[in-house]
């Protein structure tokens, strides 16, 4: 499918489509939040409410284990009342992982008096802490990169990676290898062997912390800080473990990365006189390889395709960590 863009034209496979269609939607819909929640958070007037009920409500999802601060109060409003269970200015509920942070927000509001805020435009919807959610701009942010993604693919190149190689005999000179390239046999094996045993590593200590959070008093519901007071027991340790094997299977991917690049550059030399750009320094080029069939590639565009992602995954798990310290401090 092409679409033309300004001075140049998006050659979309569907898979491209699909992306930017499900990024235009977030990106929409996290700027309709956005402004939505400031809107009322701009206009809201204060007017008092009287708390039923608080209470922590536990969420089993496909994602884990959530909690949702649930709080009902009635108000009046020019003579009117309501009734309402929304905390925040937001369309969606809000819900956290650490089952200590709804219960601080349900320790503020315990049943008596307290202050709402109503937007005169929607008296219905009250809400009680008025600040906007983090959903709206993360949701701006995803989309915003899924649209980066999709647009870079659709300027790529119609068929890259598909470039066929010469015979190694006819490289002339013959180049000299790198330190890297002289031991490539053993880099590839110990990079390999590291991912696997650190995949095992992980998965096992993530079972181990089951049990260990079972055999707690209080279990997965129970308090967060009598599990934080064991950091070196049955619960500490799988969780160290844990951290270590991720560390060491992002540390595998590096290493593995390393040694397929220098692949890449090897056989980058195999290719015809006219070599197209390099993927590496062309992100269209290197997106639109990335969601090709390896069905599809040549053995030059299958190393690019492994190369690429083993970057991304590497880079995606460092991201993760960094976001789970950065919570947990």
């Amino acid at each position: 499918m092409k679409v033309p863009l300004g001075i140049t034209t998006l050659h979309l496979s569907r898979k491209s489509a699909l992306l930017l269609l499900l990024a235009v939607g977030l990106l929409g819909f996290g700027g309709y939040d956005y402004v939505q929640q400031s809107r009322a958070v701009n206009d809201a007037v204060a007017v008092q409410a009287t708390i039923t009920d608080a209470r922590v409500d536990r969420l089993d999802g496909g994602r884990g284990i959530d909690y949702e601060p649930e709080i009902h109060y009635t108000y009046r409003y020019q003579g009117e009342t309501y009734t309402s269970e929304q905390v925040f200015p937001s369309t969606g509920i809000r819900t956290y992982s650490d089952r200590s942070k709804a219960e601080s927000i349900v320790e503020s509001y315990e049943p008596g008096t307290t202050r709402a805020y109503v937007s005169p435009a929607d008296p219905d919807d009250a809400f009680l802490i008025r600040e906007r959610t983090p959903f709206p701009l993360r949701a701006i942010a995803v989309g915003g990169v899924l649209s980066v993604i999709g647009v870079l693919a659709g300027l790529g190149a119609e068929n890259p990676g598909q470039q066929e190689l010469r015979p190694a005999s006819e490289r002339q000179p013959a180049p000299r290898k790198s330190w890297v390239a002289r031991h490539g046999a053993t880099i590839h094996r110990l990079s390999k062997q590291l991912l696997g045993i650190c995949f095992a590593g992980f998965w096992l200590s993530m079972v181990v912390l089951v049990f260990g959070l079972l055999n707690t008093s209080s279990g997965f519901g129970g308090a967060p800080q009598g599990i934080q007071a064991e950091l070196l027991g049955p619960v500490g340790l799988p969780l160290i473990a844990a951290f270590c094997f991720w560390v060491g299977m992002i540390l595998s991917l590096c290493l593995y990365s390393i040694w397929s690049f220098t692949e890449y550059q090897q056989l980058r030399q195999r290719l015809p006189a006219s070599k197209p750009p390099s993927p590496f320094r062309h992100p269209s080029r290197l997106v639109t390889i990335l969601g090709t069939e390896d069905g599809s590639l040549s053995g030059y565009g299958k190393r690019v395709r492994l190369t690429g992602w083993a970057l991304l995954i590497a880079a995606g798990m460092t991201t993760a960590l960094a976001y789970l310290l950065y919570t947990a401090g």
